[in-house]
């Protein structure tokens, strides 16, 4: 036997033996038949009741050996001495007197075992299993107050039930989860503290008894607690039996999960009332019209967002009445003639319909029972079955029109999560409304100009077919079907010139009022206002029938525009005089359909402005288009080397603190004959004879050593983004012309942006991106011009090392009125921002356009707003003024 030291039995080293006996050498002798045992030992013998309590204090034996009786002392008081002073230490009697009946009883008051004198080869085995009783007697004693004080500490509540159901034991947990005393529970069936619905099914919660031991996981359960509300309980259990195999009972463990199911319930609740709003967010899109909508949100809220009914009740002005107008669920039958006074709100403070339409407020009643207030709308509820209720208030520009009431047969129908997706839900409906009740202002804004109520392009171009079509008997196009008209159709488009300058000094309100008088001039001078048209900005239109001569027309008919626009326009005081400058076509020597013919009028007058003529007739472009080419190449073919290209500049500016970040540089051309002549008419002469690599290049250099100047007045972050046509981009030195064109040290920061069309970039996707890449390392950025209108994808713009989209000017002019432009603009701001892209606005004019552009969170804006195309002297005066020195 391995002893050790100390008191546990198993770590014993030498076994410290306690002897009672007066007989020194029967001590010997004991001591010896446990050494022959192989049990080491230190023998301390005693004789009288003093010495053996003086031991048990001094030397706190492992074992006891004593004799039944001696002259001053018996064994028997020994045991009871030992039993009060050190219970856990076995003692033996080892005597030649005792008897069997003595022994019994010795072993009766605690007595481990006897041994007689004259068999002392027993001894050895009695100790051994004297120790291993007292090891395994102090390990359950160990066992059973580690069992008490799990029990007593666990926040689980652990119970035993009897095979009847009745409580046998219960841990302290149960007054914390539950609220019961646990004695209180005891002799208690446990389905006497279960919610009712549970109750009725209570076989469910237990184990099996039957056959072998049987056990019961995760079954979860709702109890009453002491103060009536209701806790959820997790339960695991066995069943107990006897050593016979007989049921005896149950044993298990019930934790409170209550807050795990309440936030289950939770999140499953808001995730329906998600599905919900998603799915009348996707009805508002669908339906057209105010009942539609109403039904099918009563149908959703029902069917999807887990109520038992829902009713939208609307505002009869003229009866002064809450109206129900839609319905969905149960209990719905008798809302058919449903209406409510709105007199009825001072007697039923309590009428949630009444007072969320009053209030503009969400009404929410939880629990309907709990209301105190006596009231005709909660007993209403109650009577059908609800106990709890919400009602939202629909709005149409911030006033309740009607409501949206949501009920339910159970209580705690929702949280503050909810009511905000309900809310919100309430919301977008209210916008809806809104979108029906301006739905025939905005059939009329796609139609009708806002300012001069004149058609635009598409109605006229419209008019304009059936116009022909009712001279020509074709189709609605305008192509003819068997022959043309009796004389020729004229289309007439004319620009009001100076129109920006009258926005930019008077206002533009002056300017819109300039356009409503020359619009109600053509009304008067027509007569028939379905044959004039405003095409947006200052430029208007008209078609004539019953023509002779096409080339004397148009003269004649640009003179009476021009006497027509004699008289001065009277506005707030102020005499204002407006010239015109026209393009016209004519049917169907200039188009065979309406849309063609009203195409060649705006190419003519976009051929006026260029050359500077009065008018133009698309018929007569062609030769003095081909006169003047060869005029302008013959004179444009040196313009570089006499210094004729000059650069202007175009600030963009940031639209959150109104800074100038950065300029748009525009190539001009300064012709000895002609004067400044605009980039539509020399540029693409220079591309077609071949000049605009050289004069892309100079352009990049000037505008390198412009931007350095301003750079060194303190505007440390400006950039210059420079235009890069198709040619340039296909040099197969490319990038080192660009870079050495800026004119920039190694490591120094290049100013330079370089602006292209979407179509440049797809011409060669991989070339592009490889030249792109090694100029972004060298430190010069990428920009995309007019994006949106070309045809790149979302693939092309992930893998292009572009760093700014620039938002053609077409979709910025159109996001005040035209929602379709609106959202173009928006996505592409959306967009940029994911592929972390800066954004530009061309083409800004007014304040309406730079605020929507700003709540977009677009991050600049270039236009007539801030500027027109300048030179670099006017920009370093603008920095001036900003405070750059």
């Amino acid at each position: 036997m391995n002893l050790k030291s100390g008191n546990d039995p198993d770590v014993i080293e030498e076994l410290q033996i306690l002897i009672v006996e007066d007989v020194a050498v029967e001590a010997e002798i004991a001591a010896r038949y446990l050494q022959k045992h192989g049990i080491q030992c230190h023998i301390c013998c005693v004789a009288t009741e003093a010495e053996f309590l003086r031991a048990l204090g001094e030397h706190p034996p492992h074992l006891i050996l004593s004799d039944y009786t001696l002259p001053d002392f018996d064994g028997v008081r020994a045991l009871n001495l030992a039993m009060a002073h050190a219970p856990d230490v076995p003692f033996i009697f080892v005597s030649g007197t005792i008897g069997e009946e003595r022994a019994i009883d010795a072993l009766r008051r605690g007595a481990t075992d006897y041994v007689l004198k004259d068999n002392l080869a027993r001894l050895g085995p009695a100790v051994e299993r004297a120790l291993r009783e007292v090891r395994f007697k102090i390990a359950k004693r160990d066992a059973e107050h580690m069992l008490r004080d799990i029990v007593a500490t666990s926040q689980d509540w652990i119970w035993q039930l009897d095979r009847d159901g009745c409580f046998t034991f219960c841990s302290p947990a149960v007054h914390k989860i539950l609220g019961y005393k646990p004695e209180a529970m005891l002799g208690q069936r446990f389905d006497r503290y279960l919610d009712e619905e549970f109750a009725v099914s209570v076989d469910s919660l237990l184990p099996v008894l039957s056959g072998t031991k049987s056990t019961l996981t995760g079954v979860a359960a709702r109890w009453r607690h002491a103060d009536g509300q209701f806790r959820w309980l997790e339960r695991n259990a066995i069943s107990l039996h006897d050593d016979k195999g007989k049921p005896i009972g149950y044993r298990g463990i019930d934790r409170d999960i209550t807050q795990r199911r309440e936030q289950q319930t939770r999140i499953q609740r808001l995730s329906r009332s998600h599905r919900m709003l998603s799915s009348i967010n996707s009805a508002i899109l669908r339906v057209r019209g105010r009942a539609d909508l109403f039904q099918e949100a009563c149908r959703i809220a029902v069917d999807q967002g887990g109520y038992d009914r829902a009713m939208v009740s609307q505002v009869d002005p003229v009866a002064g009445e809450l109206r129900a107008v839609a319905w969905s669920g149960a209990r719905s039958e008798f809302l058919e003639r449903s209406a409510t006074s709105l007199q009825v709100a001072a007697s039923d403070p309590f009428d949630m319909n009444l007072q969320a339409l009053l209030s503009g407020v969400a009404m929410v009643s939880d629990d309907l029972s709990q209301v105190a207030a006596q009231s005709a709308f909660k007993n209403a509820m109650l009577d059908l079955g609800f106990r709890s209720c919400v009602v939202l208030p629909l709005a149409v520009d911030h006033t309740p029109i009607g409501t949206l009431m949501l009920n339910s047969t159970q209580t705690s129908m929702l949280d503050t999560a909810e009511l905000r997706v309900l809310q919100e839900l309430a919301a977008n409906i209210g916008y809806a409304l809104q979108y029906f009740d301006k739905e025939d202002a905005v059939q009329f804004l796609s139609y009708f100009d806002s300012v001069t109520g004149l058609a635009k392009r598409s109605l006229f171009c419209d008019r304009f077919a059936r116009s022909l079509s009712a001279a020509t008997g074709g189709d609605a196009s305008g192509a003819a079907a068997s022959g043309a008209v009796a004389s020729p159709v004229a289309v007439v488009v004319f620009d009001v010139q100076r129109l920006s300058l009258v926005n930019d000094s008077l206002g533009r309100d002056v300017g819109d009022r300039l356009l409503e008088q020359i619009a109600e001039r053509l009304k008067n001078h027509f007569g028939d206002a379905r044959s004039v048209a405003h095409f947006g900005g200052g430029t208007f239109a008209a078609f004539f029938s019953d023509l002779v001569d096409p080339a004397q027309t148009g003269r004649l008919l640009h003179n009476e525009a021009a006497r027509f626009f004699a008289d001065p326009f009277l506005i707030e005081g102020r005499e204002l005089r407006a010239s015109i400058r026209s393009g016209f076509a004519y049917y169907p020597g200039d188009g065979r359909t309406a849309d063609t013919v009203v195409q060649s009028a705006e190419a003519a007058l976009t051929r006026a402005k260029q050359i500077g003529t009065p008018y133009v007739l698309h018929s007569l472009m062609g030769r003095d288009a081909d006169h003047g080419r060869l005029a302008l190449e013959s004179r444009l073919s040196g313009a570089l080397q006499r210094e004729e290209l000059l650069l202007y500049y175009q600030p963009q500016v940031d639209i959150d603190t109104g800074r100038i970040v950065g300029v748009e540089a525009l190539m001009r051309w300064r012709d000895k004959q002609q004067g400044l002549v605009l980039p539509g008419v020399f540029i693409p002469l220079l591309e077609s004879m071949g000049l605009i690599v050289d004069a892309g290049r100079w352009a990049i250099e000037q505008a390198a050593a412009d931007c350095r100047a301003w750079r060194a007045l303190g505007a440390v972050d400006l950039r210059c983004s420079v235009n890069v046509s198709a040619l340039q981009l296909r040099e197969r030195d490319f990038v080192e012309r660009v870079i050495a064109a800026t004119g920039s040290a190694p490591g120094e920061s290049m100013p330079i942006d370089l602006e292209l069309t979407e179509s440049m970039l797809m011409h060669d996707l991989e070339s592009s991106t490889q030249k792109f890449e090694t100029l972004r390392r060298a430190g010069l950025r990428i920009a995309i011009d007019d994006f949106g209108t070309g045809y790149s994808s979302l693939q092309h713009l992930a893998r292009l090392p572009i760093d700014t989209l620039k938002i053609d000017r077409s979709f910025v002019q159109g996001i005040v009125d035209n929602p379709h432009d609106r959202s173009i603009v928006a996505t592409i701001i959306q967009l940029a921002k994911q592929f972390a892209m800066s954004t530009v606005a061309e083409g800004v004019e007014t304040d309406e356009q730079l605020s929507l552009l700003r709540e977009m969170r677009c991050d600049q804006a270039q236009g007539y707003l801030f500027s027109q195309p300048v030179t670099a002297a006017g920009i370093t005066q603008m920095l001036r003024e900003a405070g750059y020195s």
